[in-house]
């Protein structure tokens, strides 16, 4: 065999070599793609999962934060509630009248506090006067001022007049206006109330 011979059997051999390593070189870079794609997509179902965990975990921080808010908003509830329960404030109230300005006047005649306290004068089956105040001082007052209270005490010493101005009769008394003064408050404590006090008002000044 002639060197050109050997020349191209070399040259054969070292061709298909050459193909057999192409091959074998480009199937292990599919298969390195593939397995990259595959990482790839692993990393991010990976970060999807993190990002969810850590969703997750601020979701059960916030309800664990309102849980506690919860239980101290019960617990202070509960407080007033046995605060309310225990409370034996008593309120003693006391109405006063003042004829030049007629004006009433319900005074807490008592050491305590009184809160949120509303207020209605009636005069039979009707209210003639109301007002409400945030709270009124121990020994405070609430002021009522209305015209009515005078007129019908005005009225009523007319009927008085008229029944003395008959022949031979004689009636001694004053005219005056009975009201009803109710009142609801709340006391220092927390506990709602309400009373009732009767007055006969006549036409005299204040002292």
């Amino acid at each position: 065999m002639d060197i050109n011979a050997i020349t191209g059997v070399v040259g054969a051999i070292t061709g298909l070599v050459g193909g057999v390593s192409g091959c074998v070189a480009l199937f292990q870079a599919r298969h390195g793609n593939k397995l990259s794609e595959q990482a790839n997509g692993s990393a991010e179902e990976a970060n999807r999962i993190a990002v969810e965990s850590k969703r997750a975990a601020e979701q059960a921080n916030r309800l664990a934060g309102k849980a506690n808010e919860i239980a101290a908003d019960a617990n202070s509830i509960s407080q007033r509630a046995l605060s309310v329960t225990a409370d034996q404030t008593v309120h003693k109230w006391r109405v006063e009248y003042d004829g030049e300005t007629s004006t009433v006047f319900l005074v807490n005649d008592c050491p305590d506090m009184a809160r949120d306290v509303s207020v209605f004068v009636r005069f039979k089956d009707q209210t003639v006067a109301q007002r409400h105040v945030d709270e009124v001082a121990p020994f405070g007052e609430v002021a009522l001022e209305s015209e009515f209270f005078s007129k019908q005490i005005f009225e009523d010493q007319a009927g008085i007049d008229r029944l003395n101005a008959q022949p031979d009769f004689t009636y001694f008394g004053r005219g005056s206006c009975r009201v009803t003064v109710h009142v609801t408050y709340t006391t220092e404590h927390g506990a709602s109330r309400n009373d009732e006090v009767e007055q006969r008002l006549t036409n005299s000044q204040r002292h």
